[in-house]
């Protein structure tokens, strides 16, 4: 004659790591109804990576999930659970286990760019080397030397909120954290991306823009009232990114504040628009700060994705 569980010995869910080292049929139990039956040789090992738990875990959120079992011999597991599924009917065992959809890498490296499109500027692309043993993608995230610490925040909380994303593999792993900002780097369908900060002032930097707005209004040497100086703040602050670049690029003050995103291009990079320097550019940087060169071998600016689109 079956037992009935309720008098069996049992423990929550979130105790699972206590449960005893013998073969057993566990039940699976929430508001007293059966949920799952099962079986194990060694009852503690199952349930440190049970293909139910994650199941079981959000069903625990909602009413506490207790685990309750039967001490039994191994050569008697099989006819027990076949015996203890059959009175019970549990719901779980008559239901596939859910199948997690994994988030592309691509997809992911593609959100982070857009997440950090208005703050980066990508360098080049360095080939495989004894340095770099991927094909390297070099992004600099720009920050003036006073918001350095605000910029490296605001790009950490960024990239955390992509790892956490659910249902997926990819990461950034952050690889070095400096007085002068942060590094970060990750991999994604063969190629490494590197995240580097770069000190120079932004477009969208609002003191900065100021600037460029100002000359466009009033000129250069003209003094300004209160009220319309408070008004150019506030459009500044309204302009997008697209609008901020346009302006800053038909200004000479805007060439002298902002010379790399002034002087760059828009290229596609994972499937997203985003200021690229150009190959002159490139060789003017490399030639005023050789290290780029030194860390980056074989650096080179970029014309088309590199960035294989191989969804998995």
């Amino acid at each position: 004659m079956l037992q009935d569980f309720s008098n069996l010995p049992y423990l929550n869910l979130i105790d699972k790591q206590k449960l005893p080292e013998y073969s057993a049929i566990y039940f699976a139990v929430a508001s007293g109804q059966v949920l799952y039956i099962g079986q194990a040789v060694n009852l503690r090992n199952r349930w440190q990576n049970h293909h139910r738990l994650p199941q079981l875990e959000a069903i625990n959120r909602r009413c506490q999930v207790k685990l309750f079992w039967l001490n039994c011999l191994q050569n008697e597991l099989n006819e027990l659970e076949r015996q203890y599924i059959q009175f019970y009917c549990p719901t779980l065992n008559q239901t596939k286990v859910p199948q997690k959809n994994l988030s592309p890498s691509f997809q992911m490296l593609t959100l982070s760019l857009k997440k950090l499109n208005e703050r980066v500027l990508v360098f080049g692309i360095c080939p495989a080397s004894e340095k770099l043993p991927l094909k390297t993608l070099v992004i600099g995230y720009l920050a003036n030397y006073t918001e350095t610490r605000l910029a490296t925040t605001l790009v950490r909380k960024s990239l955390q909120a992509v790892n956490r994303k659910p249902n997926s593999l990819f990461r950034w792993i952050e690889y070095d954290r400096l007085r002068n900002g942060a590094r970060w780097l990750t991999r994604c369908n063969g190629i490494e991306t590197r995240l580097i900060p770069w000190f120079q002032e932004r477009i969208m930097h609002n003191p900065s823009m100021y600037s460029v707005m100002e000359e466009k209004r009033f000129g250069v040497w003209s003094s300004i009232p209160l009220d319309e100086y408070e008004k150019m703040r506030q459009d500044v602050k309204a302009m997008s990114f697209t609008e901020r670049l346009e302006l800053a690029r038909n200004s000479e003050i805007g060439w002298k504040l902002f010379p790399l995103e002034c002087g760059s291009q828009l290229r596609v990079v994972s499937g997203v628009k985003i200021l690229c320097l150009t190959s002159e550019q490139l060789e003017i940087l490399v030639d005023k700060h050789p290290y780029i060169q030194e860390q980056h071998p074989g650096i080179c600016a970029i014309d088309e994705d590199p960035v294989p689109k191989l969804l998995f």
